[in-house]
C-alpha cells in the first residue's frame, strides 16, 4: 500500500477553531495541562520525601568514590553493590560539587527533579506525537491521570533510589523517539531535508542497562523502533549500534575485569534470572488492587477499542471506495475512489481524486481538474486551464499504436464513451492485446499515435515497441506537437501530484525530478529521490507500539522474577510505559467523557485509597516502605543520613562501642536478632572493625569507610551473592547467609562464637579452600593488577553462573 492509501486528516486553517478551541487558546491550555501534571508530581513528591535503607547502600559507595577508594562498598574487596550504575556515578558527580556534604540529601533532591523531568518529557513527547497528524487543537490529560494520584508515584519520586532517574530515562527516550518520527516525516517530504544525525539519539536510548539492568529490555525495544522508523543503510545501522552499545559495553568490560562478574551483586542476590510467577502475580495485584486500578485501565482499554474500531471502519470504507467507487453529488469534490455520475456537471474548482471516473457527457468547467487515475470520456470538451491528472486515459479519436497498453488505472476506448475503469485482480489474465497492472485497469487494443509516450511501468502487448524518440512521462500518452486531448498532460505542464488529503502519492504518480512512486512496495515503504519512504500508518504503529511493547515486557519481567518487597516500585515503570501514548488525548466528546471519569477516580484515589502497611496474608511480604520507615525512624521526612544513624539499635550500639575501645573485632548479628556477640578478627582482615548485618545501608552508615561491612543477604558480599536461595518470604532477601560462613571467613581457626555451630564453621573453612571458591574470593580481594583484571575478565561468565550450597556441610560435600 502506498502513501495514497492514507485516510484523510482534516487540517485546520489559521484562525479557525480546532477541537473546540481557537489555536492560541488551545496552545495555552496544552501548556497549562502539561505544567499542571508536572506540578502535581513535584508537590506530592516533595510532601512524601523520604529515604530508605537501600538508599544508604548507594551513598556509601558514593562516599567511597569521593574518598578515592573506587566504586566499592568496602575497601577490602571489589563488590558492586549499586544496582543503578548511572545513578551511583551521578550522585558521585553531584557530591563532588562544593557545599554538598550529605549525598543522601542530594539523592532526594536529584531524584525529585529527575522524576518531574521524566513526566514533563513524556507529556511533551505525547503532545508532539499527536501533532504529527493534528497540528492544532486542545489536548486533555488522560493516561497520566492514572499515575498522578498513586501513593507509590509520590513515594518513589524521592526515596533516594534510582527510580527518579528511571522515569527521566523513560520520558526522555519516548521524547527522542517521537522526535525521530517527526524528523522522518520531514525527511520524506518531496522537498525534505537530508537524513539527520541520529547517533546521539541511539546513544541515549542505549543507556537503559546502566540506569537499571532490567531497562535493557526498554533500550532494545526503543532502538528497534528507531531502526524501523528510519531503516537506514547498513553503514548507518552499524554506526547507530556502535553509539548505542559504546558506553554499556565499555562499562561491562570494566565491570567484568574490576569485579569479576557480569552483573551487579544485587542482581545475583535477587536471582533476577529466576522464575516465581505466583509471587510476581501477587506483587502485581498488591499494586493494582488497593487503588482500584482496574477501573481506569478498563476505561482506557474501552476508549482505545472504540477508537480502533472507528479507524478500522474508516479504513475499510476507504479501501472499498478506492476499488469500486461511490457516486459523488454535484458541486462536491470526488474523493478517495468516488465517481461523478453521467450527466452531472462538475462545478468549478471541484477535483476528482484517487481513481475518480468522469463518465460520458460530463462537462468540466474552467479550472476543473480530474485527479489521479481519472478517465476523460468520449465527447467531453475540456475548457481552457482544465488539466487531467496523472494516469488519465486518451479519449476517442486519439489514435494509438496497435496493442499499446494503457497505464495503471486508465481506460482508453475508441469511438465510445469511457466508463469507469475496470479493476483487475493481481495476476488475473488479460484479454488478447491487453495488459493489466495489479489493481489497475484492463485495456484492450487501444491504438496510440506514432511517437506518443508509453507510460512508465506499463507493459506493452506482445510485439509492441515504443516508437523512436518517445519518452515515458507521467504515465500518460501525449502526441508531440498537437494540443492535449482530454485526459492527457502536455509536456511541461504540472500534473496534480498528491491528493486532497495533503500530499499522498497515487498509483503510478510521479514526484519531483520525475521519480515514479510504485504501488506495490514492501510493508515498510520504498524509496523516493534516493530516500527511504515509510508508510505513515506503519511508522505511527511502530511509534505507539514501542512503549507498549516495552511496558508489557517490563511487567512480564517483574512478574516472572517474583516482584519486589516495596509496594509498587517495580510496577510503576511498566505502567508509565504502557500509558505513554495516551498520556494526552485530543479534545473530543469521547475523550472528554473519558477524562472526566478518570479525573473522578483520581480524586477518590488521591484522597481515600491507600496501600496496606503490610501484606500478611500473602506468602511473600510486601511493605508500604514509606510508612514503615516513617514509623520506625520516628521522622516524617527522613532525608538525611543522620535520620538513620541516630536510630538506637542494639547492633549500632555494639558497633560504636567496639570502635571506641579500638578492638580489632567482628560484631556479628545472629539470626532473628538473637544476639550481637563480638569476637576477634583474623590477622589477615585489613579493617579496624567488621560487622555482619542484614540492614546493609544502616551498617554502612554506622561503620567508617575503612570498616568491613559483611552483608548477610548477599547484596555486597561476593560469597553470599553466589549461594543458592533458601527463603522465599521476602523478595531480595532470599539468600540469608549462614553465620558459619562469616565466622570461617574473617576469624582465626578455633574461634568459638556463641550461637554458631562449630561443626558447621569447620565445614565452611574447608569448603572455602575447595573448587572455584578460592578463585571467587580472589577475584574480589586480590590487588587489581593487569593479570588479575584479565583473569577476572575471562572468567566472568563462569563466575557469574557459579552457585554455592547455602549449607556449609553440603557445600563441603559438593565442592571438596
Amino acid at each position: 500500500m502506498s502513501r495514497s492509501d492514507e485516510l484523510p486528516v482534516p487540517q485546520p486553517t489559521p484562525g479557525t477553531r480546532a477541537f473546540g478551541l481557537p489555536g492560541t487558546l488551545a496552545q495555552r491550555w496544552n501548556a497549562f495541562a502539561v505544567a499542571a501534571c508536572g506540578a502535581v508530581v513535584l508537590v506530592m513528591g516533595y510532601r512524601h520525601r523520604w529515604t530508605n535503607d537501600d538508599a544508604l547502600i548507594y551513598t556509601r559507595a558514593v562516599r567511597q568514590i569521593l574518598a578515592g577508594n573506587g566504586p566499592v562498598f568496602n575497601v577490602q574487596e571489589r563488590a558492586e553493590s549499586s544496582t543503578g550504575t548511572l545513578w551511583q556515578w551521578l550522585l558521585a558527580a553531584g557530591g563532588a560539587l562544593p557545599g554538598v556534604s550529605d549525598p543522601l540529601r542530594l539523592a532526594v533532591a536529584l531524584g525529585l527533579l529527575l522524576t518531574v523531568a521524566g513526566y514533563l518529557l513524556a507529556l511533551d513527547g505525547t503532545r508532539r506525537m499527536l501533532r504529527i497528524h493534528r497540528p492544532a487543537g486542545a489536548l486533555l490529560p488522560a493516561g497520566v491521570l492514572v499515575l498522578l494520584p498513586l501513593c507509590a508515584t509520590w513515594d518513589y519520586a524521592t526515596s533516594g533510589l534510582e527510580t527518579g532517574l528511571s522515569f527521566a530515562y523513560l520520558g526522555g527516550a519516548w521524547w527522542l523517539l517521537v522526535r525521530a518520527r517527526t524528523l522522518r516525516a520531514a525527511h520524506e517530504a518531496p522537498a525534505g531535508r537530508g537524513r539527520p544525525a541520529l547517533a546521539p539519539t541511539a546513544f541515549a536510548l542505549g543507556l537503559g542497562p546502566l540506569v537499571r539492568p532490567d531497562l535493557a529490555l526498554v533500550s532494545g525495544v526503543f532502538l528497534a523502533a528507531l531502526w524501523l522508523l528510519w531503516r537506514p543503510p547498513l553503514r548507518t545501522t552499524l554506526g547507530w549500534a556502535g553509539a548505542a552499545a559504546a558506553l554499556p559495553c565499555a562499562y561491562e568490560i570494566f565491570r567484568a575485569g574490576y569485579y569479576g562478574v557480569l552483573v551487579p551483586l544485587p542482581a545475583l542476590a535477587k536471582e533476577a534470572s529466576g522464575t516465581q510467577w505466583q509471587f510476581g502475580w501477587d506483587y502485581l495485584r498488591n499494586t493494582l488492587d488497593p487503588y482500584l486500578l482496574w477501573i481506569p485501565l478498563t476505561l482506557l482499554a474501552g476508549y482505545i477499542g472504540y477508537r480502533a474500531y472507528g479507524v478500522y471502519r474508516a479504513y475499510r470504507a476507504h479501501r472499498a471506495s478506492a476499488v469500486a467507487g461511490a457516486p459523488a453529488a454535484p458541486e462536491t469534490s470526488a474523493a478517495l475512489g468516488t465517481s461523478a455520475t453521467g450527466g452531472a456537471p462538475a462545478t468549478p474548482d471541484a477535483s476528482a481524486a484517487f481513481g475518480t471516473s468522469a463518465t460520458a457527457d460530463a462537462s468540466a468547467t474552467p479550472d476543473t481538474s480530474a485527479g489521479l487515475g481519472t478517465s476523460a470520456t468520449a465527447g467531453t470538451p475540456a475548457t481552457p486551464d482544465t488539466s487531467a491528472g496523472i494516469d488519465t486515459s486518451a479519449t476517442a479519436g486519439t489514435p494509438d499504436t496497435p496493442e499499446t497498453s494503457a497505464a495503471l488505472g486508465t481506460s482508453a476506448t475508441t469511438g465510445t464513451p469511457a466508463t469507469s475503469t475496470t479493476s483487475a485482480e493481481p495476476d488475473a489474465p488479460a484479454p488478447p492485446g491487453a495488459s493489466a497492472e495489479p489493481g489497475g485497469a484492463v485495456t484492450t487494443g487501444t491504438p496510440a499515435e506514432p511517437g506518443s509516450a508509453v507510460t512508465t511501468g506499463t507493459s506493452a502487448a506482445p510485439g509492441t515497441t515504443e516508437a523512436p524518440g518517445t519518452s515515458a512521462t507521467f504515465d500518460t500518452a501525449v502526441t508531440p506537437g498537437s494540443p492535449a486531448a482530454p485526459g492527457t498532460v502536455t509536456p511541461g505542464t504540472a500534473a496534480p501530484v498528491g491528493s486532497a488529503i495533503g500530499g499522498g502519492s497515487a498509483v503510478g504518480a510521479s514526484l519531483p525530478h520525475g521519480v515514479p512512486v510504485r504501488r506495490w512496495v514492501r510493508w515498510w515503504g520504498g524509496t523516493r529521490d534516493g530516500r527511504a519512504v515509510s508508510r505513515p500508518y506503519t511508522a505511527d504503529a511502530v511509534l505507539v507500539g514501542a512503549p507498549v511493547a516495552a511496558g508489557l515486557l517490563s511487567a512480564f519481567f517483574v512478574v516472572k522474577i517474583g516482584g519486589d518487597f516495596m509496594h509498587g516500585r517495580m510496577v510503576l515503570p511498566a505502567l508509565f510505559l504502557l500509558l505513554l501514548p495516551i498520556f494526552l488525548l485530543p479534545l473530543g466528546r469521547a475523550a472528554t467523557v473519558l477524562a472526566g471519569a478518570l479525573a473522578a477516580w483520581a480524586v477518590v484515589c488521591g484522597l481515600l485509597l491507600r496501600p496496606p502497611l503490610e501484606s500478611p496474608d500473602d506468602p511473600r511480604i510486601v511493605f508500604d516502605s514509606h510508612t514503615v520507615y516513617q514509623r520506625v525512624l520516628g521522622d516524617t521526612h527522613p532525608v538525611g543520613q543522620s535520620a538513620h544513624t541516630e536510630r538506637r539499635l542494639a547492633f549500632s550500639d555494639a558497633a560504636r562501642h567496639t570502635l571506641r575501645t579500638g578492638r580489632h573485632a567482628l560484631v556479628l548479628r545472629l539470626p532473628h536478632d538473637a544476639g550481637y556477640p563480638v569476637v576477634p578478627l583474623a590477622p589477615h582482615v585489613r579493617a579496624p572493625v567488621a560487622a555482619a548485618e542484614a540492614r546493609l545501608g544502616h551498617a554502612g552508615a554506622v561503620l567508617p569507610l575503612d570498616g568491613f561491612v559483611i552483608d548477610t543477604l548477599g547484596l555486597s558480599n561476593p560469597l553470599g551473592a553466589h549461594t543458592e536461595p533458601t527463603s522465599r518470604r521476602k523478595a531480595g532477601h532470599e539468600k540469608p547467609l549462614d553465620r558459619a560462613w562469616v565466622v570461617a571467613d574473617v576469624t582465626a581457626p578455633g574461634t568459638r562464637v556463641p550461637g554458631v555451630d562449630p561443626d558447621r564453621v569447620r565445614a565452611a573453612r574447608h569448603a572455602l579452600t575447595c573448587g572455584p571458591l578460592p578463585e571467587l574470593l580472589a577475584s574480589a580481594r586480590e590487588p587489581l593488577t593487569p593479570g588479575r583484571f584479565w583473569s577476572n575478565l575471562t572468567g566472568a561468565w563462569d563466575r557469574t553462573r557459579f552457585r554455592i550450597p547455602a549449607d556449609p556441610v553440603e557445600a563441603e560435600r559438593r565442592l571438596c
